[in-house]
């Protein structure tokens, strides 16, 4: 059953326009974007790029606030229920939810850039499957029931995001800022641990017996669950297998070294064995005798 406070608000009438924008968005950073860039030098978006992740860390925090505002008020009770009221904190959190709906077609551009700047080894399918479905994913909880037990997700989010953000937009500025960026790896396990917490999370719902849609319920759990092997197979792939390859790359250095060094030991030692016994003896033998024979 939809919730006839949204269906009539932009992008909510219909699945329609979200999914053209998807399949819009789709097209041009696996086909379009990378073709009509084949015979073009990259684009310089250092500053752009900055400003526009500047935007969406502020805009996440405000979502992340706003939100944080009517959700932990003494009188709030979201968890396990249901609001479609028309009070004031039921209609603003509605549009808070609408809001990080419609930040998803913006997300977008964090593909685009890649695309403009030629950096095809960033679009990833992780990359391109997250984009795409997540707008999808929001638009059908959001259209059925926004807000309270439903803002769960929307509510993490935004605080990773804004982490996420923070860094892709300090990254932006290039090299000079690349030593105080260790924590990259960390946000892949901030964005697995969001998807663990969201599971869970649903799974209280439904063992709690909720009276809450179980389209929802599942429609998270199979998400989560998507998203968190995907992502750990990307950190795995990323940072696992490169760490053990690192660690096997310098355990053959060493043993090399190592086999290096007693070879060059055995060496000197049987040179050092050669001048003594044979080419050293022999030749003080050789003028001791001529010695001898002239003395006679």
């Amino acid at each position: 059953m939809d919730d006839p406070r949204v269906t009539k608000w932009p992008l909510m009438e219909g699945p329609g326009p979200t999914f053209l924008l998807v399949i819009l968005y789709v097209l041009f950073v696996k086909k379009i974007g990378p073709a009509w860039m084949m015979d073009k030098k990259p684009y310089d978006l250092r500053y752009p790029m900055f400003l526009y992740n500047l935007v969406l860390v502020f805009t996440n925090f405000y979502l992340l606030l706003e939100s944080f505002r009517i959700l932990f008020k003494p009188t709030s009770k979201w968890f396990c229920r249901i609001d479609n009221h028309n009070d004031p904190d039921a209609l603003r959190l509605a549009e808070l939810g609408w809001w990080f709906f419609f930040m998803k077609f913006i997300e977008f551009a964090d593909t685009i850039f890649f695309v403009l700047r030629k950096k095809s080894k960033h679009i990833s399918t992780l990359h391109v499957v997250h984009h795409a479905v997540v707008p999808i994913a929001v638009w059908g909880g959001f259209r059925v029931e926004p807000g309270n037990y439903n803002y769960f997700f929307p509510l993490i989010n935004t605080i990773v995001h804004t982490v996420m953000y923070s860094y892709y937009g300090l990254a932006a500025l290039g090299p000079s800022v690349q030593k105080y960026l260790w924590w990259k790896k960390y946000l892949t396990t901030f964005q697995m641990i969001q998807f663990v917490m969201v599971f869970f999370y649903v799974m209280t719902l439904m063992i709690g017996n909720c009276k809450v849609s179980k389209f929802i319920i599942y429609l998270n759990m199979f998400l989560a669950g998507l998203f968190l092997l995907m992502f750990y197979d990307y950190f795995q792939n990323t940072y696992l297998k490169k760490r053990a390859i690192r660690k096997q790359k310098d355990l053959d250095e060493k043993n090399e070294r190592l086999r290096a060094e007693k070879e060059a030991s055995e060496k000197n030692g049987n040179l050092h064995s050669g001048n003594n016994g044979i080419i050293q003896n022999g030749v003080q033998n050789g003028v001791a005798k001529t010695i001898v024979k002239k003395d006679q």
